[in-house]
């Protein structure tokens, strides 16, 4: 029963497909309320400057989780 719930589960990082999966998972989120706070704060969207800081927070996420799991192994 456990086994069928791990989409973000420590099982679901366990394949390099599901850290990268996850990684695009913080990328998403990260786009999303970075854009919610650009929108608060200033009143307009900077997408393009949200979208790279979204890409090396997931790029951060990614290369953590990875460096992780090959020293877990």
């Amino acid at each position: 029963m456990e086994n069928s719930t791990k989409s973000l589960g420590q099982g679901a990082r366990s394949t390099w497909t599901g850290l990268l999966m996850s990684a695009i998972q913080v990328a998403v989120i990260g786009f999303v309320v970075l854009q919610a706070k650009e929108w608060f704060d200033a009143g307009t969207f900077d997408t393009p400057a949200t979208a790279l800081d979204a890409g090396l927070i997931a790029g951060a996420t990614f290369l953590l989780n990875a460096i992780l799991k090959l020293t877990k192994a």
